[in-house]
């Protein structure tokens, strides 16, 4: 009888275990992104804007999640901001200590990285709808390059942390191993204007104990507004779509 009680108490408890996505997980995700650039830049508030090609990069990102109440959540990601453009000049223009005349065709490329750290609480956890909030701190750096006809060049380096609010949600449509999702994170101060957005759909190809695999595919936005940060100006917008694989242990 006591062997009975045991058994039937612990098929009980097995059962009132959370899901694996309440327990530790670690999720590892990879995305194609082919984003294109529109606006442009200075080095004073009338900016000029180029014509960029397309482009795609690579995003890496690593989440880790436990069931501790109040200690957030983790997620570290990196990828890459890059365009190459041109256009030519209307009137004179004045870059990393050169000067370029009007009527001449200059090339342009911005080359960063795009890194951030994120901590998060999950609000809400179930097997249809995930919500959480969180801050970020996010780091731009890299270049903004210039060259013109006759082979001159400048440069003007950026090297940039941003804090943000950040907020993502995930729905699951039942039986059908598909999901739709979002997350984002935003920052206004005054002129300073930062988003990184995406949303996408989700399906699942492997769902066990033991590791879940998802392919997903979606739309990626970052803009990009500074105003006089390290002597430059930008209203920059990198965006398009992507296609990615997230692995959950």
């Amino acid at each position: 009888m006591s062997k009975k009680l045991i058994l039937a108490g612990a098929i009980a408890l097995a059962t009132a275990l959370p899901a694996k996505a309440d327990m530790l997980g670690i999720y590892v995700g990879a995305q194609a992104w082919m984003s294109e650039t529109t606006g442009g830049f200075a080095e004073q508030s009338t900016l000029i804007d180029f014509s960029y090609d397309k482009k795609t990069t690579t995003n890496l990102y690593l989440k880790f999640e436990h069931p501790l109440p109040l200690i957030p959540n983790a997620r570290i990601r990196t990828g890459k901001l890059s365009g190459a453009g041109f256009t030519t000049l209307s009137s004179s223009f004045a870059f990393g200590g050169k000067t370029y005349a009007g009527d001449t065709r200059i090339e342009t490329s911005t080359d960063f990285t795009n890194n951030d750290a994120t901590l998060y609480w999950e609000i809400l956890d179930n097997d249809l709808i995930a919500f959480d909030i969180g801050i970020t701190a996010k780091n731009i750096s890299g270049d903004f390059m210039v060259e013109g006809d006759n082979g001159r060049m400048s440069s003007e380096n950026i090297n940039v942390w941003i804090p943000m609010a950040y907020a993502a949600a995930k729905v699951r449509i039942p039986f059908a191993g598909l999901y739709v999702y979002a997350d984002a994170n935003l920052l206004s101060i005054g002129d300073n204007d930062v988003h990184d957005y995406e949303v996408g759909l989700g399906f699942d190809i492997i769902d066990n104990l033991v590791v879940d695999v998802a392919v997903t595919a979606g739309y990626r936005e970052v803009g990009v507004v500074l105003d006089d940060v390290s002597g430059v100006y930008s209203d920059l917008k990198f965006a398009g779509f992507f296609a990615g694989l997230e692995v959950h242990f």
